[in-house]
């Protein structure tokens, strides 16, 4: 059975006056070396909490990190079964669309649909994609939505255009980012990356990109114009 596991945050915002880009990043780590990575995660937090004298308690987030300490944490969560896949929305060419709570709960789900839509093409065969997402950055109502979204349209539409679909099964977790470490290690990934675009600094980018796996600008035709 081939399964998926997406670890997933963001960086930037989908409101106004926050910068110009939202980003989405999914560390997709190999089912064989899971329980490994997840390990290592929790390792790599405490080891580097522990070297800077922060409370165990205290959440790790990526916009709060130096550059030394940003480098340092990079290259130990770039390791064989970890890889990376993002999505960046340009919101100069958004921004009329997304002015209501419910506008911006449906284009966080039709972002991650696009990721999720980039695995089933990759993996044909693909049974089980397992979806972590932090609890706090995504919104009751769409926590109840996001499930059957990804169900309707990824597979239930594919009827009008396929004769013989596969069911694949959407697991979607949220979890407390302070005590899932692979939260952390997405929201490092991601604000690490977001830098790139909002701030023009690829020297982070440039570290992760070897295992960049997806990558995709939305919209593509009018991106960053």
């Amino acid at each position: 059975m081939k399964e998926v596991n997406l670890y997933i945050d963001e960086s930037g915002n989908l409101g106004s006056g926050m910068g110009r880009y939202f980003l989405i990043c999914a560390l997709d780590i190999e089912s064989s070396v899971k329980s490994t990575i997840i390990k290592r995660a929790g390792r790599t937090i405490c080891r580097f909490k522990q070297k800077k004298h922060i409370l165990k308690t205290e959440e790790l987030k990526g916009w709060n990190l130096n550059r030394e300490d940003r480098i340092d944490l990079i290259e130990r969560i770039l390791f064989k079964g970890v890889r990376v896949r993002y999505i960046v929305l340009d919101l100069k060419q958004t921004t009329m669309l997304l002015s209501k709570p419910d506008d911006k709960n449906a284009c966080f789900n039709y972002l991650i649909q696009l990721i999720v839509k980039q695995i089933m093409k990759e993996y044909p065969h693909v049974d089980k994609i397992n979806l972590y997402l932090d609890n706090r950055s995504v919104k009751i109502g769409n926590r109840l939505s996001l499930k059957p979204y990804l169900y309707n349209k990824l597979i239930l539409e594919q009827l009008e255009t396929h004769s013989n679909v596969k069911r694949v099964e959407f697991n979607i977790t949220y979890l407390e980012s302070e005590s899932c470490y692979l939260i952390q290690w997405a929201d490092i990934i991601a604000n690490s990356i977001y830098k790139a675009y909002n701030g023009n600094n690829y020297e982070f980018y440039n570290k992760i990109k070897p295992y960049i796996i997806f990558e995709s600008k939305f919209p593509t035709r009018n991106f960053g114009k």
